[in-house]
């Protein structure tokens, strides 16, 4: 069984592919279908090094003899509503066969110790629509929905006659 435990710089390299990995994987169908995978990949693997050179930032990983197998994404940013600090709970990846043991469950817990440690009382985490087992895992952790994030594709606008 795997050990959790919290990040070192030598993870970086199997953290950065796997948020890629899971970056794609929570993609919809449609989405895939018009996506740039490598422009996909370098956003998600930004984003990670983002979270983790921010105050606070960190990843609880599940190591399995020294390598990576998951991680839990954490960083530190105030609240859009109250300004109070919270946590955020950024990516949560485990490879396949690692999945469905208990270690998500793992890296709430210890997350949420962390957070706590840091004098934090609130944490909110993203689970995309086509994500239904994320969000039964965050219901089944105490998360709550509080927002629903929505988008629409602008059609080109058309020239108009007089140059507006």
């Amino acid at each position: 069984m795997p050990q959790i435990r919290f990040w070192h710089q030598g993870d970086l390299p199997h953290l950065l592919r796997m948020a890629a990995i899971t970056t794609w994987e929570i993609m919809n169908a449609s989405d895939k279908a018009v996506a740039q995978p490598d422009v996909v990949y370098a956003n998600a693997q930004r984003s990670l090094l983002g979270a983790l050179q921010s105050p606070g930032g960190t990843a609880i990983v599940a190591d399995e003899n020294g390598r990576p197998v998951g991680y839990l994404l954490i960083c530190i940013r105030p609240d859009e509503r109250t300004g109070e600090m919270q946590g955020y709970m950024a990516d949560i990846y485990l490879l396949p066969e690692y999945r469905g043991k208990g270690l998500a469950k793992e890296f709430h817990r210890v997350g949420e110790e962390y957070l706590r440690g840091l004098g934090i009382r609130q944490a909110t985490n993203w689970v995309h629509a086509e994500n239904p087992l994320g969000r039964k895992a965050s219901e089944a952790r105490g998360f709550r929905i509080w927002g629903v994030m929505m988008e629409k594709r602008l059609r080109p606008q058309l020239a108009r006659a007089g140059g507006r």
